[in-house]
């Protein structure tokens, strides 16, 4: 694997993160029926007023919350240089309702992402990279 233009995310590899916000979107009803490996949309915001490097998480025409700020900024810049193709799968929903079984670190209504990355110029990935092996769940 090689180092790209961001020097943040390696071609051919996958990262897993959490969507954060999915309480202000009131989303959370919808993602909780979605099943696990749906595929998931990633979109640049540049004009987001709180975070110039925003990037929201969308599945067909609704917004189910973002990448956490601390993680965005090499995501935003692939999906703006266009240097990477992003694919991003659901993992797990976790809504409020299921606090209890998760004591003090819980936090509500969370969901778990693979984000695989790989060159835009070719159109397959390794086997290892089939997002079955490598899912958050």
């Amino acid at each position: 694997m090689s180092y790209l233009q961001n020097k943040y995310l390696m071609e051919n590899n996958y990262y897993h993160l959490e969507i954060v916000g999915i309480y202000y979107t009131k989303n959370g009803k919808y993602l909780s029926k979605l099943p696990t490996k749906t595929l998931l949309e990633l979109r640049a915001e540049p004009n987001n007023r709180y975070d110039k490097f925003a990037v929201s998480v969308w599945h067909n025409d609704k917004k189910l919350g973002y990448l956490p700020r601390n993680q965005n900024k090499s995501f935003f810049i692939a999906l703006t240089s266009n240097n990477l193709t992003l694919t991003c799968l659901l993992g797990s929903y976790i809504p409020s309702s299921e606090k209890k079984n998760y004591g003090r670190r819980f936090q509500p209504e969370r969901a778990n992402i693979t984000i695989h990355t790989y060159k835009n110029e070719i159109d397959w990935r390794p086997v290892s990279l089939i997002p079955e092996d490598t899912m958050a769940y």
